[in-house]
């Protein structure tokens, strides 16, 4: 599941501007996540890769209107 992980990680990373540090939070919050998918059975690289993407969007996703005075 290794190349599942570098791929959202890698893709993820294109999207959106992360620091170091909370991109390798991040990466093992999607370890779980991946895990826990693939022990309920999924076994897809391509679904999971895109769960796993929602998952970091969800994850790093602003909250509505955090950034308004």
């Amino acid at each position: 599941m290794d190349d599942v992980i570098d791929r959202v990680m890698t893709t993820f990373a294109m999207m959106r501007n992360v620091d170091g540090a909370q991109f390798q939070a991040s990466r093992i919050k999607l370890v779980t996540y991946i895990d826990k998918l693939t022990s309920a059975g999924q076994h897809d690289e391509q679904r999971l890769a895109v769960q796993g993407l929602a998952y970091m969007r969800e994850l790093h996703e602003t909250p509505a209107g955090a950034d308004q005075p």
